[in-house]
């Protein structure tokens, strides 16, 4: 078992990376927690089994619920949901019994028990819908990616067996969230970027930070307590309470990131600054930025829900 100064660690160095994780680690927490909430009795029984049976349940998801998650068993099924979400990320960047599948001459891992596979899944983290700032062609983007695995993942959750939804179940937390992130879905296409601005990573903003960082970060501070989690998601659900009609179509959420991104998000011209030489961004950007990066928090989070009421009823 991880002891918790690892996990502590193990944390720290996602936050630190350069590629930045959709939303930042509390950020999808926060998603799945206003999603947890709002989950019918039948579902939530049914997603606690399902996290109870994932490999690393006791490993990474219930690390740091001592205390008074310990003897209820409720308030430990919720914080071990809640902790699955970003658990992508975490094999993503910070793991070494995963492997990137798309590195060059990359050498798979060891498949442990309990695991479809030992990948890391890089991929199925954005899709890169291209813009072209200046007429630059774009390039389109090989499957698999964000929208061939999430409309597979809502395809399968429902029909998988026991150990193939417990892994399946926290990759779908986790990429409702991503798809929700304007810049996991698109890349910038500039004659000075030919191949494309990987979702932000390579506009260099004020801060010493880069665009798509700036936007993860947006959405909640890195606060990575769970009173912090359970604070923000009860200030975001506030301010920006569930519709009565809430999309179910992964089509349609990614159709308005994408929209975002051309109305929102490449609003400050064709510059790309440098980490000597950042961009300085319009006034009042970030405050958009914050703004609307906690509306797509909430929509996640309650579409999240959605689907899984849906789906695992």
């Amino acid at each position: 078992m991880l002891p918790i100064r690892g996990l502590t660690a193990l944390l720290g160095a996602l936050l630190l990376a350069l590629p930045a994780a959709a939303w930042n680690y509390s950020g999808h927490s926060i998603i799945a927690q206003i999603a947890y909430e709002r989950l019918t009795p039948l579902t939530r029984a049914r997603v606690d089994r399902m996290i109870r049976d994932h490999p690393d349940y006791n490993r990474i998801f219930t690390q740091g619920a001592a205390g008074r998650n310990q003897d209820d068993p409720a308030a430990r099924a919720r914080y071990a949901f809640v902790h699955a979400a970003p658990w992508p990320d975490l094999i993503l960047y910070s793991d070494d019994r995963f492997y990137d599948e798309l590195a060059p001459n990359a050498q798979p891992t060891p498949l442990l028990r309990g695991f479809p596979d030992m990948m890391r899944h890089r991929a199925w983290h954005y899709f890169d819908n291209g813009i072209s700032g200046d007429g630059t062609p774009v390039i389109a983007q090989r499957p698999p990616h964000l929208m061939t695995e999430l409309p597979r993942l809502l395809a399968e959750i429902a029909s998988a067996d026991s150990q193939q939804a417990a892994y399946d179940l926290p990759w779908l937390e986790h990429l409702i969230g991503d798809v929700h992130q304007p810049l996991h879905l698109t890349s910038r296409f500039l004659r000075s970027q030919p191949k494309g601005d990987e979702g932000g990573n390579l506009v260099f903003v004020g801060r010493g930070r880069n665009l798509h960082s700036l936007w993860d970060d947006a959405a909640a501070p890195r606060d990575l307590s769970d009173d912090g989690i359970v604070r923000y998601a009860r200030e975001i659900t506030a301010e920006y309470p569930a519709g009565t009609a809430l999309s179910l179509d992964p089509l349609e959420w990614a159709a308005e990131s994408f929209e975002l991104d051309k109305s929102a998000v490449y609003t400050f011209g064709p510059g790309t600054g440098s980490r000597e030489h950042p961009l300085i961004l319009p006034p009042l950007y970030e405050e958009k930025a914050n703004k609307i990066a906690r509306q797509r928090v909430a929509l996640a989070g309650y579409r999240l829900a959605e689907v899984l009421n849906k789906y695992l009823r």
